[in-house]
């Protein structure tokens, strides 16, 4: 009699899963990934072997959270007429990042079907619903031993992606400054070394593809739609063809904490920051005119497929756009979308990741004519950066392009900004020592004399005292009246902390502000906290 009561039993499980393959009203999906493409994994027979899962957490693997979870069994109908497929932002040589929970999404087109992930002794589970399913798996540490993740359905359908490493994951955004690769910077080629070797994973995306595809690039996109950007190891060719920044940070971030780092540039050249918002917030905003490509088009395509993947931090280097000479200079908005767009980024992924923001570097000389509003912007970023926490403002005017470059928009001292920001990001996130050296000098108050001829400035994160690139308290930089005519001022350190700015004749007393003018001279009087770090770019409006 209970032989007769299991075998009805197993009958009707097999029966159950039949059904969920049979089910004609399924969801197809609406994004997949085809079999051949690089990204896509290689498929595999389907497996029916069972594993343990652990449970979910958002923090660190602990004893408690890594108790087993046993499943029932899986079992496997095969049915032709289904298809399995993995976002392009999943695949071989992937990094995902460690101490969070992994989020596996994909796409089935039958709602039912159940779907097993296979990764690190960890085993997950789901079941498609209007064309989509969710893997969850626990947090897992650090390892540059490759790894190998499978996902199969009860189906008969299996994708498996090898070489996959648990470490640190980044982004970089931005326009050209950030997106900006070794081939286009030639000078940078001849020094660069490789070391093939290092556990570092590079996913390069970029704005010509958008700019020539823009119908598609109308709605969010659930997936990459340029099948050539993928997960790629480190090798010369990947890494000339990279993000110069990006690149360069990323090796310093390994080196420095011995732990894989991926490296995903969502950045497009001479984007304005309204073509990196979601909708909503270009509806709201009542943005009509993007740059090169419309509002929220580099949103929909550079950066909407990645949102609920966990990721350590964001590099962003933007704001040129919004200081050409050209149509629609937005300025005086900046402050306010940098903050918008911060918040509605981290709202979207569900956690508050550090941003680290680059103030806009010097333009020389040329900038004055091609760039006006650079100084402006750079101090909307200070004024953006007052009012947000998790942000770390790096200055890089004194990194800007030599006079004779001909490329003077795109500075060649991208590996000196990667370490400035490296530095930070060891401090805030790796407990690297000597943080307090890490941070730029900024305003704390700016007082104008009772006989109005004179500003007394006084700053916090001088180390041991400011100093001057003149070596005898003289600063260039400084400069008084609006923030769009700022008026040039001399400006002396008298103490630890402070500096006088003597009021330049002719001058409105709008403001004082300090390399906030279109041009600051590359071998100027810079001033810097005793750690040579600096001051950070500000205007201060005189009430």
């Amino acid at each position: 009699m209970k032989k007769t009561i299991s075998l009805l039993l197993a009958l009707l499980l097999a029966a159950g899963f039949a059904a969920g393959c049979a089910d004609s009203g399924g969801t197809p999906a609406t994004e997949s990934v085809t079999q051949d493409t690089p990204a896509s994994g290689s498929v595999t027979e389907p497996e029916t072997t069972d594993e343990p899962e652990t449970e979910t957490g958002t923090e660190p693997v602990t004893e408690e959270e890594t108790e087993p979870v046993t499943y029932g069994e899986f079992t496997v109908v095969p049915d032709d007429g289904v298809t399995l497929s993995v976002p392009r932002i999943y695949g071989d040589h992937m990094v995902l990042q460690r101490d969070e929970k992994i989020t596996i999404r994909g796409f089935s087109d039958r709602d039912g079907t159940e779907i097993r992930g296979l990764f690190m002794d960890d085993e997950a589970r789901a079941v498609a619903a209007d064309g989509k399913w969710e893997l969850v798996f626990s947090p897992k540490p650090a390892t540059a031993e490759p790894q190998t993740l499978t996902i199969d359905d009860s189906c008969g359908n299996s994708v498996k992606f090898e070489d996959v490493l648990v470490g640190d994951v980044w982004f970089i955004g931005g326009q050209s400054n950030s997106e900006i690769t070794f081939t286009e910077l030639p000078t940078l080629v001849s020094s660069l070394s490789v070391d093939e070797s290092m556990p570092v994973r590079l996913f390069m995306q970029g704005a010509s593809y958008v700019i020539n595809h823009r119908e598609e690039a109308k709605e969010p996109c659930e997936d990459i739609v340029n099948p050539y950007w993928y997960w790629k190891r480190l090798n010369r060719g990947n890494a000339v063809s990279f993000s110069a920044l990006g690149y360069y940070f990323a090796c310093i971030i390994e080196k420095e904490t011995d732990v894989p780092v991926g490296m995903v540039s969502i950045a497009a050249s001479g984007a304005k920051i309204n073509e990196f918002m979601p909708a909503e917030l270009v509806k709201e905003f009542k943005y009509k005119v993007g740059g090169n490509v419309g509002p929220s088009e580099f949103y929909n395509m550079l950066v909407h497929p990645f949102v609920g993947m966990r990721f350590k931090g964001l590099i962003f280097f933007q704001g040129e756009s919004e200081g050409y000479n050209g149509a629609n200079p937005s300025p005086k908005k900046y402050s306010h979308d940098l903050k918008a767009l911060i918040s509605e980024y981290r709202q979207r992924w569900g956690f508050e990741f550090p941003v680290y923001n680059v103030q806009l570097s010097d333009y020389t000389s040329k900038g004055i004519t091609f760039c006006p509003n650079s100084g402006y912007i750079r101090a909307q970023q200070f004024n953006a950066y007052q009012n947000m926490t998790g942000v770390r403002l790096i200055p890089s005017y004194d990194l800007g392009s030599d006079e004779n470059d001909p490329n003077f928009m795109h500075s060649p001292y991208k590996k000196e900004l990667a370490e400035r920001i490296a530095q930070a990001v060891l401090a805030d996130l790796y407990g690297a020592d000597g943080a307090k050296k890490t941070y730029p000098p900024e305003i704390v108050s700016a007082t104008l004399s009772d006989d109005k001829t004179y500003f007394t400035v006084k700053f916090k994160n001088v180390g041991d005292g400011l100093i001057s690139d003149s070596g005898d308290g003289k600063v260039d930089g400084f400069g008084v009246g609006t923030v769009t005519k700022l008026v040039p001022a001399e400006a002396e350190i008298i103490s630890a902390d402070t500096v006088k700015v003597k009021v330049p004749e002719k001058a409105k007393l709008s403001g004082i502000g300090y390399a906030a003018s279109p041009h600051v001279e590359k071998d100027s009087s810079h001033l810097r906290s005793s750690y040579g770090m600096p001051a950070l770019a500000f205007y201060k409006a005189v009430n």
